[in-house]
């Protein structure tokens, strides 16, 4: 027997065969995170009160599950590649526009919120789904 296999017998095979640690990401939870804010938006400007959105954290990029990941382990692992900053600024843009949207909805601009949300905000929505789908195959190639 060889050292290595002395070496491998030795480790579970749980051990032996693990994979080394990739840098995935999981792009269908991250569309389904963005499906989640749209919908909270959309129900808000529907009158359903209890979504819970504020203007001060849906306005910052970095607050939600996406822009904490974008600012930290998404930053470290991708930061380098040009579609990683395509990502941040198109996702910095979709959170301004939901602050925009909801703000105007508080205020009582209902209508021109509703007209916010179909236009300004769905572009940015679209962009940060195509972007950050983007980001994912740079990420995996």
């Amino acid at each position: 027997m060889t050292l290595l296999e002395k070496i491998k017998s030795k480790l579970t095979s749980e051990e032996v065969n693990m994979p080394e640690a990739a840098p995935m990401l999981d792009l269908e939870q991250a569309l389904k995170i963005h499906r989640v804010l749209n919908e909270k938006l959309q129900k808000t400007l529907e009158g359903d009160e209890g979504m819970g959105l504020e203007i001060a954290t849906v306005s910052q990029d970095h607050m939600c599950t996406i822009g904490k990941w974008l600012y930290g382990e998404g930053k470290q692992r991708y930061g380098h590649l040009p579609e990683y900053e395509a990502m941040r600024k198109v996702h910095a843009e979709l959170h301004t526009c939901a602050g925009e949207v909801l703000t105007e909805y508080k205020i009582g601009n209902k209508d021109y919120a509703e007209v916010l949300f179909k236009t300004t905000f769905r572009n940015a929505s679209n962009k940060n789904r195509m972007e950050f789908t983007r980001l994912f195959h740079a990420a995996n190639r």
